[in-house]
């Protein structure tokens, strides 16, 4: 996100959005990093999202599960990430670090994620596992090899048995968080969608096995996210712009500008 400018409508702009990974950057090996610059010297408050969160936000508003009251969204990309989303807002928890379903431990618990715990979802369902079950190196970029071994699955049995055992462990979580969240639907993201769509049996077998029976009756959909890449960004815009559609910014606004108009 460039910085904002208020040359051409000074006192215009009221708050500026943008996206950040959260827990990525401990997985990646990243610093922390101050994202102030980005609004200094204009006086706008500025809005740090998780791109997972946001990108549920823009599938609740106006992607696949919007109309949908109460909505789990799930990305993987490295690792997964996720937000429920309850009447278009996502629950935040305490200090905005909800949604770590990437660290729920759905997984090996003799793995040691470098979040710190142990048994991460994470490490189960991206390239890094994909990777582990073919025998091969921890990679550098586990989307883009994920990417590469799903290209490699449609002729070459090892990689097809990889995909299936990383889309069971997806399918698994993804019925353990519809027994905890009761959503009234569940959206893939990232590399969610492509990996359901290598392996679509498997993951509906998994998933119908891991659901309590009254789920089963009438399970979640799970849809694959509208906004693609965009989805994040779309999120930072509608959480910037219900900061200034608040009553008191409403209020604000017209007193600044009512006489004058827009």
């Amino acid at each position: 996100m460039s910085r904002p400018s208020t040359r051409r409508s000074p006192g215009r702009p009221r708050s500026a959005a943008t996206t950040a990974p959260a827990a990525r950057p401990a997985v990646l090996g990243w610093g922390r990093v101050d994202l102030t610059g980005l609004t200094a010297g204009t006086g706008l408050p500025l809005l740090v999202g998780n791109d997972a969160t946001l990108a549920g936000v823009a599938e609740a508003r106006t992607g696949a599960a919007a109309g949908h009251a109460t909505a789990l969204h799930l990305l993987v990309d490295v690792g997964i990430g996720g937000a429920l989303i309850v009447d278009g807002r996502p629950v935040a928890g305490e200090g905005g670090s909800g949604g770590e379903y990437g660290h729920m431990p759905f997984g090996d618990r003799s793995l040691r994620c470098p979040c710190g715990a142990r048994g991460c979802w994470d490490l189960e369902v991206d390239g890094r596992a994909l990777a582990r079950r073919l025998g091969e190196p921890s990679p550098a970029d586990p989307r883009a090899y994920a990417r590469r071994v799903l290209d490699r699955a449609r002729n070459e049995p090892a990689a097809a048995r990889a995909v299936e055992e990383v889309v069971a462990a997806l399918a698994a979580g993804v019925a353990g968080l519809v027994n905890a969240h009761a959503p009234g639907v569940v959206t893939l993201g990232g590399l969610a969608a492509a990996l359901r769509a290598a392996a679509p049996g498997r993951f509906a077998e998994v998933y119908a096995d891991g659901l309590m029976a009254f789920h089963r009756a009438g399970p979640p959909p799970v849809l694959d996210a509208v906004h693609g890449e965009d989805g994040a960004l779309r999120g930072a815009v509608a959480v910037g712009l219900d900061r200034i559609t608040t009553e008191s910014a409403l209020a604000d606004w017209a007193d600044r500008y009512g006489r004058r108009g827009c």
